[in-house]
């Protein structure tokens, strides 16, 4: 039986992209990649994905990535009219099942509403099998923590590429002060807009108010 896993990288994030990693295996490989020390990538440095990425794209039947850039992500918000970005997750997902045909999928949910995204991703799909949707799957799962690997390691690549264009701005997520400190200092300088950030996230209205409350201070 050939299973993926998908999941993401970088949903949460107001600089740079987000991407999507789907793994395909015959499932009597899988335990496999727990011998080769596959575990969810927020558990691993940056050296370990980096080659546990390599194995895993090497032991893989096949692997597919999907990178949405922030302007995309920016538009499929509900901020800019769209229908969310559970959509945009979903259209990507069923897109990776499609291509990669697996007999079962397992999914690192990103939706608290389980019943909805799973409706969701069985419109969009064109291949049928079988759904396996649980939060933290990455955890759970092997196939779903080599995709998680392959994600973040992509991520991680395009993100170094990107810091040459921007400067150093940090992981790129809210959470992150480096990131923080570095919008703000583009909101100082007026140069705040820029195709890699999404304009529509909160945090930008808040560093914007914090700001303002910076001037009243003065």
């Amino acid at each position: 039986m050939k299973i993926c896993g998908i999941d993401e990288a970088g949903r949460g994030a107001v600089i740079g992209p987000m991407v999507v990693a789907g793994v395909l295996m015959d499932h009597r490989e899988v335990e496999e990649l727990v011998e080769l020390g596959v575990k969810d990538s927020k558990k691993l440095k940056p050296t370990a994905r980096a080659q546990l990425s390599k194995l895993i794209r090497e032991k893989a039947e096949k692997v597919e990535v999907v990178a949405l850039d922030a302007e995309t992500i920016d538009k499929s918000t509900k901020r800019s009219g769209a229908e969310g970005l559970n959509r945009l997750e979903a259209k990507v997902f069923a897109e990776i099942i499609n291509s990669l045909k697996p007999d079962a999928a397992y999914i690192d949910l990103p939706s608290t509403n389980y019943e909805e995204f799973r409706d969701l991703i069985s419109r969009l799909m064109n291949h049928r099998c079988a759904l396996i949707l649980e939060h933290k799957a990455d955890e759970k799962y092997p196939i779903v923590s080599a995709a998680s690997i392959i994600a973040k390691h992509e991520r991680d690549s395009l993100i170094e590429r990107l810091k040459i264009e921007l400067g150093d701005f940090g992981s790129g997520y809210p959470s992150d002060p480096k990131t923080r400190r570095y919008l703000m200092d583009r909101l100082r300088r007026g140069c705040l807009k820029d195709p890699h950030i999404r304009s529509t996230w909160k945090t930008l209205s808040k560093i914007a108010q914090l700001r303002l409350d910076e001037f009243s201070e003065e």
